[in-house]
């Protein structure tokens, strides 16, 4: 005896049919993915994930017909998806000083504290806070944030003109390299009173085979009267518990105002 099947249940077994075919189907090849599906990978996962955290430093170097010059930028991440977002970085290009600037966003309100300036502030947006503190922190704090929080701080696409190079190792992990630019050159970047034009550069991003999270970053830059290269290293953890005194503002307290001493009238002679 031939049994029909309703409409219904024959459109339902057909789409588990093909749920389990795709469950069952191999995993494609890494070695044939494209450039983008890597990018496209890795912005899904940042983008997706319930928490991030990273330790990291950015590594610049410039030469011109004076000499060479350069600036180490050690930075953090600790972020909560619907939670707080907390942002550090140390500027060791004062010479022989140094200066540490928090950013910290917990979704209603942006506070900042950077200890060149002492003082709690509060900007509009995190975008704007982030934006201010690209020059100093030498990209690093809009690249990874711009991808955990694409629709709040506006991030374009990682790179443009992508293409995949020979694929490498760094820090123990297997990597995807895609090389491209950042954005169409010449372009001008202003770093607080000092504006200059890049006109060409190269970009790699070293992509975890495993995870997709961003391991290392290398830019070559030429400029107008200086050519520079930089490198920026990634520790990152996702989808972990990050506890909560990593995630709070914790801005250095305000030293107390000193109040001169009162002078010893002198007695007249």
């Amino acid at each position: 005896m031939i049994r029909i099947l309703s409409p219904l249940l024959a459109a339902a077994l057909a789409i588990a049919a093909a749920a389990a075919a795709a469950q069952d189907a191999p995993a494609a090849d890494p070695a044939a993915l494209s450039p983008m599906k890597i990018l496209l990978a890795m912005s899904r996962t940042y983008s997706g994930c319930r928490s991030y955290r990273d330790t990291g430093k950015v590594k610049t170097r410039s030469v011109m017909e004076e000499g060479s010059f350069g600036s180490d930028v050690p930075f953090s991440t600790a972020f909560v998806r619907d939670g707080p977002f907390r942002f550090q970085f140390t500027d060791s290009g004062l010479g022989e000083a140094s200066s540490v600037c928090i950013l910290w966003w917990n979704g209603a309100e942006v506070q900042s504290w950077w200890d060149a300036k002492p003082g709690v502030r509060r900007s509009e947006s995190l975008q704007q806070a982030l934006d201010v503190a690209s020059g100093i922190s030498t990209g690093a704090s809009l690249r990874v944030p711009g991808m955990l929080l694409p629709s709040v701080v506006g991030s374009g696409p990682p790179l443009i003109d992508p293409e995949r190079i020979d694929d490498a190792v760094t820090g123990g992990a297997s990597c995807f390299r895609i090389k491209g630019k950042s954005r169409a050159t010449p372009y001008t970047e202003t770093t607080g009173s000092s504006t200059v034009t890049v006109k060409d550069e190269a970009v790699t991003l070293w992509i975890d085979r495993a995870t997709f999270l961003l391991r290392k970053v290398e830019e070559a830059r030429t400029l107008d009267s200086y050519r520079s290269t930089r490198t920026t290293t990634y520790t990152p953890e996702i989808n972990v518990d990050i506890p909560a005194d990593q995630l709070a503002f914790n801005a250095p307290a305000a030293a107390p105002a000193v109040t001169p001493p009162t002078p010893t009238p002198r007695k007249g002679r």
